[in-house]
């Protein structure tokens, strides 16, 4: 064994003696419970709630810097044991507790902020701060007076960071820190690359928490009310659902409508949720059999979902992706239907905002090593949280990832000396314009600017620098550097000569040339090579998320590449079966399905491709005022059995039949509905072939503008199943 490995060897070995030593201590209080006295001298004893049982440990060993205080003796009087101390952080932007933790184990993390004019300043009035899970934005902490703060994640490594940051705005503190383990089952929005933050959970009877929730999460009384409802409740035992384990005590009271003509409103506002993510769940459990409660729930009234309480049994509704309001408000509407006996009612609802995992991070394994080293020899200074973010902007941490970047990195009197002060522009997207350049070398980029008004922002433009540098095609666009000034970001890219396979399927004031059926085909089969490149050929499956026509470049020859990555997205490891994000694209792209559920997986782009087949087979847009979607306008045309209701009429018939319906074949199961019955892009790949080799043998044989020799009723010979028509 070499002298490394021993070393290694030995840190590990280390690592792991002192986090069973930290789990014993946690093994302690009931459910494996971690509970943190901020503050508490170390020279105290832990002690236990007598309302609860829960152990509470002093903060010592979890964290390495801070003050530790006393609320004032009149705030005290009225405070638990645990509240009545705080640790505060008056020095260094970010300062963290390291909570023991078991990778890929789920977890409640709850910090309690009660300010009690501790310093004497009475400042809780202005006083901000903002709490950060590991590297990612949790929330801001805004005027603390018995602020409780919880959210949900599933830990990356054997210890997870929770860190106070100063934002000039006085000085961050913190009088609980507690940890809480789930159940791997509950909570099935939660995931290793998506986190949630509590913005309310409300009981409809009384406050509740341990012992009545066994996960001790914090049950409110109704945070709303209104004299159209009225308050019910039952004595017997309401069975728990798996998803989210609603105890049967907070599921026993509900509120219901005045009578069966009333429509229960909950309405909210706050200016913080504003253009948040907002994940909303519903409980339910009737107290009656006898007759029918029936009644619409809608969310801001965006698609009504008809429902029924079950009898005694805990069961939820929830919006399936993630809901955003620009004005901060909303609106649970649940409205009887005309054949229900009972009128609406519910028993508690949880509202949670998504903390976004878009922050470089450490290595699991290379942050354990250093944890491990940091207890060996007791360093308490510089090594806050994660090691790879220790800066007060996202920005010198995108920096750390640039570092590693192979490409050249321009500055911007480069850029502006290449593209002759930005003199031809050669396009414009969401990302900014896009100038010709020419390097020292002679060789022709295509420089992309990020413009003040662009709706993406640094985060699609580091996950394009990442993705293009992982990732090497002859299909897929090349990155040839970027620029990461403060106050400009541009990508150059090789020229594609030839525009784009859009410029080319439509007259775009006379940009491109018609493409005939045999190069819309050839083009089409490099870019789904592209794609399926990037979803089997990479060491871990990227979802591209914006394939279309216009993202189709093409360049000499006509050959094509895959381009524009500012929405891609990278699964975390070989087992993952689906991304959870808000949906993004280009409408009349977009799978449904995704769009709908938020699991976004390679079946996304399969859909997003079907659109583009549908789109050289027809010539049009996905979408066209007063005339609907394209696969409904494909779908009605075929059900005539003339494929020249469908195909491009500048073609002009030159295209072989059968081939024209093998292309709209594939194109028709790439878009159906369920993403799990779609094709793969290998398959599709090899589909396109067959319609090519048919198309070239049809040109071989002379019969090109001889079209009526092939019926137009011919059966196609997908290898999927029935022909779509």
């Amino acid at each position: 064994m070499s002298r490394f490995q021993q070393v290694s060897m030995a840190v590990l070995l280390l690592f792991a003696a002192l986090l069973s030593a930290a789990l014993q201590a946690v093994g302690q209080s009931p459910g494996g419970f971690l509970s943190i006295d901020c503050g508490r001298e170390a020279n105290y004893s832990e002690y236990t709630d007598p309302k609860t049982g829960i152990v509470y440990l002093p903060d010592g060993q979890y964290v390495d810097s801070g003050e530790n205080h006393r609320i004032s003796n009149e705030k005290a009087k009225t405070k638990s044991t645990d509240l009545q101390t705080v640790r505060s952080f008056p020095s260094g932007l970010r300062n963290c507790y390291t909570l023991p933790t078991r990778k890929g184990s789920k977890y409640l993390v709850r910090l309690t902020f009660v300010y009690g004019n501790y310093d004497g300043e009475d400042s809780a009035s202005t006083l901000k701060f903002d709490l950060h899970l590991g590297a990612y934005f949790w929330t801001t902490v805004d005027t603390p007076s018995d602020h409780v703060y919880e959210a949900m994640f599933v830990a990356w490594a054997r210890w997870t960071p929770v860190c106070l940051i100063n934002t000039d705005s006085g000085t961050p503190f913190a009088n609980t820190v507690e940890l809480r383990p789930l159940g791997d089952a509950l909570y099935p929005t939660v995931m290793a690359n998506q986190s949630m933050s509590m913005h309310r959970r409300c009981s409809l009877g009384e406050t509740k928490t341990y012992p009545d929730d066994p996960y001790d999460r914090y049950w409110w009384q109704m945070c709303y009310s209104n004299p159209t409802w009225k308050n019910i409740s039952s004595v017997l035992t309401v069975k728990e659902d798996s998803n989210f384990a609603v105890p049967s005590p907070i599921m026993q009271t509900a509120i219901e409508a005045a009578d069966n003509n009333t429509i229960l409103n909950i309405t909210w506002v706050n200016k913080m949720l504003s253009g948040h993510n907002v994940k909303l769940l519903l409980h339910f459990a009737d107290f009656q059999n006898s007759q029918l409660r029936q009644f619409n729930a809608s969310l801001n009234n965006v698609q009504p979902y008809q429902y029924s309480p079950p009898y005694l049994t805990a069961d939820a509704l929830f919006n399936s992706g993630w809901s955003t309001a620009s004005d901060g408000q909303y609106n649970i509407r649940l409205e009887p239907t005309s054949v229900s006996k009972l009128p609406p009612m519910i028993n508690a609802l949880e509202i949670y905002t998504l903390i976004s995992h878009d922050s470089p991070t450490t290595f699991p394994a290379d942050f354990e090593t250093i944890m491990a080293i940091k207890l060996e020899y007791g360093i308490k200074k510089n090594w806050m949280g994660d090691p790879c973010f220790p800066v007060k902007f996202a920005w010198e941490a995108h920096g750390d990832v640039l570092h590693k970047v192979e490409n050249r990195q321009f500055t911007f009197n480069e850029l502006e000396k290449f593209t002759n002060r930005f003199e031809r522009l050669i396009g414009q997207g969401g990302f900014g314009p896009v100038y010709f350049g020419r390097l020292e070398d002679n060789a022709e980029v295509a420089v992309k600017m990020r413009s003040e008004s662009s709706s993406h922002g640094t985060t699609e433009f580091f996950a394009e620098v990442q993705s293009l540098t992982k990732v090497h095609h002859r299909n897929l666009v090349s990155l040839v550097g970027y620029c990461c000034e403060r106050d400009h970001l541009a990508l150059v890219y090789e020229y594609m000569a030839g525009g784009s396979l859009c410029d080319h399927l439509r007259d775009n004031n006379g940009v491109g040339e018609t493409l005939n059926w045999r190069t819309r085909i050839r083009v089409v089969i490099e870019a789904a090579q592209g794609l399926d490149y990037l979803h089997k050929g990479c060491s871990l499956p990227i979802i591209h998320r914006d394939v279309k026509t216009s993202n189709i470049l093409l360049g000499q020859n006509l050959h094509a590449k895959i381009a524009d990555f500012g929405l891609s997205k990278t699964y975390l490891s070989e087992t993952q079966t689906h991304i959870s994000v808000t949906a993004a694209g280009t409408a009349g792209y977009i799978d449904p399905e995704y769009y709908q559920t938020g699991r976004l997986t390679e079946s996304s782009d399969v859909y997003s491709f079907g659109i583009v087949l549908l789109e050289i087979a027809t010539g049009e847009s996905p979408i066209l005022p007063g005339q609907g979607h394209i696969v409904q306008r494909v779908k009605r045309k075929i059900d005539a059995g003339d494929i020249r209701l469908v195909a491009d009429e500048r073609l002009r018939g030159a295209y072989e039949v059968s081939s024209m319906w093998k292309v709209v074949d594939t194109a028709l199961l790439c878009t159906v509905d369920v993403g799990a019955r779609r094709p793969t892009m290998a398959t599709v790949v090899a589909q396109l072939k067959e319609s090519l080799a048919l198309e070239e043998a049809h040109e071989n044989s002379g019969l090109r503008g001889s079209i009526g020799t092939t019926s137009d009723t011919s059966i196609s010979t997908s290898m999927f199943g029935p022909s779509a028509r």
